[in-house]
């Protein structure tokens, strides 16, 4: 994009010109290019690969959501090792970038510095994007896709270094399924707009699976604008009709929907039933179908790319076709279709179907047969002591099973609303990442071109405008690290604590680098543990030794352990840095809690709020000591190995 200037190229009133378009470019380009990115947070980046994941869709798109969360099942655990990149390109809401020039110009100066090892991509318009730009973006990277709709073999004709994950909806058995359910069915609609690449896709290879309909039934596909036009013409389908939804939809302004709200759209609308291929759609609307899973696929495409980076070549990986399909079906679209569920396949899943009391019924009255034998031959005398005292003991009975139930549905629905907030709160977290992106990256591109042409005041605007965008990332990418820290599961194995200390101190060779440090190192025990929580661990407690002593002439950080209570293990951390009060140490370990300001030492207030986090998750405690420009030291106990919990 140029911008011609009037008068002389260095005046003030030409360059400030040339200044506000380009920033009225990138405010458009930020508001209009839904594209966000999101990456782990990179304590140690040093140490790890970079993955890229290239999404056709945006965050809101469920499809998009769940294969997101296949990949991440695969790659969480091995955070220690992998670094993700996620680009999400928006192919719905705005389709006509992938066409142009910006989204690619965005996106080099995004991943310039970047050297990736593998690049994931999810569905059609991700992989043709990257199959395109390769050259540009990442040259000579393998890729490894998911989600490919229309896949034979030729596609990967000329190209090299390329496998994954084909998305073979089960369409043939989802219209075998229609056709038992509904038999009623004359005419099955397929409707989608002419530009989703989804809906093209599905329609070039559905062709073979209609030749199979019985002569009575009639294929359509209807091709519409927008949702409100899709809408208007389904109503007049006729009580023999079908629909089956194969992609995506916009509204009509141009703003795409999630896939979960045109299927429920459609089935409030139409009074005919609604089926499908994919599993996040049966409980929206859709009746059911063979369905595939969208986790499923991210999984897969996940466990290639870690077969990729440890040495296997991508030509000697099959492309995976057919995986995760099952029968699933919506038990109140089967009622209200008056479908019963002895119609479906064998081995089918029915969810949303009430619960049933006969298993409660059977019990009581197994109860009271055998209470009734037990107590026939009892002498009459007795009969009434007896009644009375199983009368008691089953109100005691019923009160405690009550209380049980009460504590546990109160207890399930904490655990519930803890997951849905650090849900919530990872997700705001990952979201705020877009903006950052672009920012920094447009930034980027907005100095390259006027720097040259900047006083001192537009050069030191611009520079604070970088750092405040950097900060911001920090802390996002911390609070990410913090939420996903409570989430992730743990696998515990003998730590070698002297191992873990010196890989540690290598990751932070650049940090150390030319100063005066006396470093003394115990040797340390091994303890059972997570090895990957405990180096973050070790990592927050010797980086932050480093940080606050600085500006020590000769610094020093003593590592090593003691004994502790009841025979824990406890290992400390020393430094003779800036200290702190304790009248605020209760303060240390709670999240964005810092007791020195920015200027004086970096920092976003949560690193030793996930020391806490995972130290807890350990069994064990952390606790600190210090005095204001005279050192600190924190400690960290871990239980012996017998009392260790799991």
């Amino acid at each position: 994009m140029t911008f011609s200037q009037h008068g002389s190229p260095h005046s003030p009133s030409s360059l400030y010109r040339s200044v506000a378009a380009m920033v009225a470019w990138l405010v458009w380009m930020v508001l209009i290019s839904l594209t966000p990115a999101t990456g782990w947070a990179d304590t140690y980046a040093n140490t790890r690969s970079n993955v890229l994941v290239l999404h056709s869709y945006g965050p809101d798109f469920t499809w998009t959501r769940t294969q997101q969360e296949g990949i991440d099942a695969v790659f969480s655990p091995l955070q220690a090792e992998y670094d993700l990149r996620i680009e999400y390109l928006d192919a719905v809401h705005n389709p006509g970038l992938l066409k142009g020039p910006l989204l690619l110009e965005l996106l080099r100066a995004k991943l310039s510095t970047q050297k990736f090892r593998v690049v994931l991509t999810s569905d059609n318009a991700a992989f043709d994007f990257a199959r395109a730009h390769r050259a540009e973006l990442f040259p000579g990277v393998p890729i490894v896709f998911m989600g490919l709709n229309g896949y034979d073999d030729a596609m990967l004709k000329g190209d090299r270094d390329i496998t994954g994950v084909a998305e073979d909806g089960d369409m043939f058995g989802t219209l075998q399924v229609l056709l038992r359910l509904a038999p009623q069915t004359r005419r099955i609609v397929f409707p989608g707009m002419a530009d989703d690449l989804t809906y093209r896709g599905l329609r070039a290879t559905i062709t073979k699976d209609l030749a199979a309909l019985p002569s009575q039934v009639k294929a359509e596909f209807r091709e519409y604008p927008h949702v409100d036009a899709l809408l208007d013409d389904l109503k007049t389908l006729p009580s023999d009709s079908a629909i089956y939804t194969i992609g995506n939809m916009r509204t009509r302004d141009g703003q795409g929907i999630s896939s979960q709200r045109a299927a429920e759209l459609m089935s409030s609308t139409v009074p005919v039933p609604l089926f499908t291929s994919w599993d996040f759609l049966v409980g929206h609307g859709a009746v059911g179908g063979s369905v595939i899973s969208g986790v499923e696929q991210g999984r897969l495409a996940a466990e290639i790319a870690l077969q990729v980076m440890r040495g296997t070549r991508p030509e000697s990986i099959p492309v995976r076709r057919g995986a995760g399909k099952i029968l699933m079906f919506d038990h109140r679209q089967l009622v209200r279709f008056g479908i019963p569920t002895s119609q479906l396949p064998w081995g089918s899943v029915v969810r949303f179907e009430p619960e049933s009391s006969l298993s409660i019924s059977r019990e009581a009255a197994w109860i009271a047969g055998v209470s009734f034998v037990l107590l026939f031959g009892v002498s009459v005398s007795l009969v009434i002591a007896v009644l009375q005292r199983r009368r008691s003991e089953e109100q005691v009975r019923a009160l405690n099973q009550e209380l049980e139930q009460r504590v546990a549905e109160r207890t399930s629905a904490l655990e519930q609303a803890n997951k849905e907030l650090e849900s919530f709160a990872y997700s705001v977290s990952h979201d705020l990442r877009a903006p950052l992106r672009h920012i920094d990256g447009f930034l980027a591109l907005l100095k390259e071109r006027v720097e040259p042409n900047l006083d001192d005041q537009g050069l030191h605007y611009m520079n604070t405008i970088a750092d405040a965008a950097r900060r911001m990332s920090t802390l996002i990418d911390d609070l990410l690290a913090f939420s996903r820290m409570g989430r992730q599961e743990m696998s515990k194995t003998p730590v070698d604590m002297n191992g873990l200390v010196a890989d540690v101190i290598r990751g932070l060779a650049p940090e150390a680098s030319g100063r005066a440090i006396d470093w003394q190192i115990a040797d340390l025990p091994v303890v059972n543990g997570d090895r990957a929580m405990l180096r973050v661990v070790l990592f927050n407690l010797i980086s932050n030794a480093l940080k606050y002593t600085s500006k020590r002439a000769q610094a020093r950080i003593d590592i090593g352990t003691q004994p502790g209570e009841e025979g824990e293990t406890v290992v400390y951390v020393k430094d003779n840095g800036a200290g702190f009060d304790m009248r605020f140490k209760d303060k240390l370990f709670g999240v964005f809690q810092r007791l020195h300001r920015v200027d004086e030492f970096e920092g976003t207030g949560i690193g030793l709020a996930n020391v806490a986090r995972i130290i807890a998750r350990h069994g064990g405690k952390v606790w600190a000591q210090g005095q204001v420009d005279q050192g600190a030291a924190f400690y960290v106990s871990f239980l012996p190995s017998t009392k260790t919990e799991t």
